[in-house]
């Protein structure tokens, strides 16, 4: 099902909008353009820990993210989008997008705007992102490129009796703990593999943990969607090059509107995110 306004709205907070929402760290892209993919079964939720400067390691950030599993198809993002894009759905078939949009916003903004689709298409990973100032990017990779190494160690998270497993992906040597009482081969970010679903995984320098709140089954009305803006295909090095541009160059992606202390400041907040995820770039 495609989700369609009269017009095709396309907002992103950032510094012309609201430049402390910016320093924050927090924004998103929006499109009233969706097209309904899969029915999910169940909703996960992951609390997310990361350290994006590795320069000040005592300080960190926390953010909501959730997988829906579907039949085939999964889907992970933050839990801010997931929400802003099921609330726009209803509010756009109801009529009264317009209404509500520019006075609710602060409630789901978001640092991290990726989608990561596993088995979409077969086989494939498929993510779609946004670069600050630059625009909609989608690119895929194997979903087999993460080779674990499954362990005897045992741990229980809230009631699950999980199973640990090391694997080396991005640059990172990451420990994840899965049970086979979930059994669902996917888990949080792009992690996947295992005999069970993942409740936790972190990585062996303490930047990045994704840990298991809880699981349930979604309302009838949640779909896992493809929203149709237009996006630019690339490689994952193609887009981490663009995004690394972006944070190394960020002056020259502004015009002569924007005052010098403005650019001081994105040129602070783009210098300290210098730790991603994923290490491997080039």
């Amino acid at each position: 099902m495609i989700i369609r306004n009269m017009k095709k709205l396309l907002i992103i907070l950032s510094i012309s909008l609201s430049f402390p929402m910016f320093l924050r760290a927090q924004n998103f892209v929006f499109s009233d353009y969706y097209d309904s993919i899969a029915r999910p079964n169940l909703q996960v939720l992951y609390q997310m820990t990361y350290h994006e400067d590795s320069t000040q390691m005592e300080r960190y950030d926390e953010e909501m993210s959730v997988l829906l599993l579907g039949n085939k198809i999964s889907a992970f993002q933050s839990y801010g989008s997931f929400r802003l894009t099921q609330l726009q759905r209803r509010r756009s078939e109801e009529g009264s997008w317009n209404d509500w949009y520019l006075s609710e916003l602060s409630d789901f903004t978001t640092r991290f705007m990726y989608t990561i689709y596993k088995n979409f298409p077969k086989g494939k990973i498929t993510v779609t992102d946004h670069v600050f100032l630059t625009g909609n990017f989608l690119y895929e990779e194997d979903m087999d490129s993460m080779d674990w190494n499954l362990m005897d160690d045992t741990l229980r998270i809230e009631d699950y009796l999980c199973q640990k497993a090391v694997c080396r992906f991005g640059g990172r040597v990451w420990t994840a703990w899965y049970t086979d009482e979930l059994p669902f081969s996917d888990g949080p970010y792009k992690f996947h593999g295992l005999p069970g679903l993942i409740l936790k995984v972190t990585d062996a320098t303490g930047s990045y943990c994704y840990e298991f709140v809880s699981i349930e089954v979604p309302d009838p009305k949640v779909n896992i969607v493809w929203n149709l803006n237009d996006y630019t295909k690339t490689t994952k090095k193609g887009f981490f090059h663009v995004e690394d541009e972006c944070r190394e160059n960020i002056i020259s992606h502004f015009d002569e509107h924007t005052s010098i202390e403005a650019q001081r400041k994105a040129f602070g907040v783009m210098q300290s995110r210098n730790n991603p995820i994923e290490l491997e770039r080039k």
